[in-house]
């Protein structure tokens, strides 16, 4: 090609990749994002809560995302991505009751029951929890809860939320008459219980303590049950417990029914693994604006350990733009690709001034003579 070509070719292209790098970047860092990270926050051992601040300084539009982050942790591990068995997620008609109907190669049974889900994958799903309470700039008194939004629709996949992951229902009986919580060791429903009792305001010294869904015996089959019904009805139902006594969900406290079992929002979203062993997964989204100046104060019912591992785990707040949450590297690395674009037109322009590149002799081409 002619050399004007090869120089306008490169001139054009850093312009335009630097001028969209700079729109990104810029972009980019209109994202309002607040990382807090609370691995080594202390617990209360009674409670086994801990509770830190944040402090809103730039007005968050809504939607607000609510992430937890986690740093170390290898969900991309080859035997770690085997562990699962989706057949048994999206199959809700008849539960596989033996260990040799299902392919999870570790934690497939516990005292002789097929684990529901079974798999290292599902077992490791992250499980702490996120109460959120807030007051305005300049309120004193007690602090509102927060609504966050934490449905299986909000926080997950589209196509992961549109029927590979399907309950079966725990109080249907198999043929034998067997209820599927007492065939299977359906533990999943203990982490993500159809209903939840949230407590609705909170006071500036008063101490935090979650309620929990109770369990009930069942002396025929030796085993405890979470204690609630009605869960595949519109309106399923739990008895609950604090401090191991049972609680009357009433008053400063409500009934939140949810996504429950392999179909909760927070299930879904982990059970697709992160490629990188430091990621963000989504926990809930905030449809309410956070103007400058607000105190948010954030429970944290910890549960999921790091340390062993030495990882870490964070809670994050973002805005979003068109580009979705904050994301520098795309911005800097168009502006880079740009940069030597320009760097190498105005190396091959001070070339073809210096020296330019000679004709070629025509005169060869007359005694050439063709095969």
């Amino acid at each position: 090609m002619d050399p004007n070509w090869i120089i306008s070719i490169y001139m054009i292209l850093g312009v335009v990749f630097v001028s969209m790098g700079v729109v990104l970047v810029i972009t980019s860092q209109s994202v309002v994002e607040t990382v807090r990270d609370y691995t080594d926050d202390e617990v209360n051992t009674t409670t086994g809560v801990n509770f830190f601040n944040i402090e809103v300084t730039e007005d968050m539009m809504p939607p607000v995302w609510v992430y937890y982050q986690l740093d170390g942790f290898h969900q991309n591990h080859r035997r770690y991505l085997k562990s699962r068995d989706d057949a048994q997620l999206r199959d809700s008609s008849a539960p596989k009751s033996r260990e040799r109907d299902i392919s999870c190669n570790q934690w497939a049974t516990t005292q002789g029951r097929v684990n529901y889900p079974c798999g290292l994958v599902a077992r490791s799903v992250f499980n702490d929890s996120y109460s959120l309470f807030h007051r305005g700039p300049g309120e004193q008194g007690r602090l509102h809860r927060l609504p966050v939004d934490r449905s299986a629709k909000t926080i997950a996949w589209p196509s992961d939320v549109d029927g590979k992951f399907q309950n079966i229902d725990p109080e249907a009986k198999v043929s034998d008459g067997v209820q599927n919580q007492v065939l299977l060791n359906m533990w999943i429903l203990e982490r993500f219980p159809p209903v939840q009792c949230q407590q609705t305001t909170i006071a500036e010294g008063e101490q935090f303590e979650p309620i929990h869904v109770g369990k009930k015996e069942d002396l025929a089959a030796n085993t405890s049950l979470l204690d609630c019904r009605g869960y595949k009805s519109n309106s399923p139902s739990c008895n609950f417990v604090r401090r191991g006594a049972p609680f009357n969900c009433t008053g400063n406290f409500h009934k939140v029914k949810q996504d429950w079992g392999i179909q909760s929002g927070h299930f879904i979203a982990w059970m697709r693994v992160a490629a990188l062993p430091s990621f963000r997964k989504l926990w809930g989204r905030i449809d309410s604006k956070l103007v400058a100046g607000t105190t948010l104060r954030v429970y944290v019912e910890n549960n999921f350990p790091v340390k062993p591992y030495h990882g870490r785990k964070s809670l994050v707040l973002s805005t979003c733009s068109i580009i979705g949450g904050r994301n520098d590297f795309l911005g800097y690395g168009y502006i880079i690709v740009g940069g030597f674009c320009l760097a190498f037109g105005s190396a091959f322009l001070f070339k073809q001034l210096w020296r330019p590149r000679r004709a070629g002799d025509i005169s060869l081409l007359a005694v050439a003579r063709p095969f």
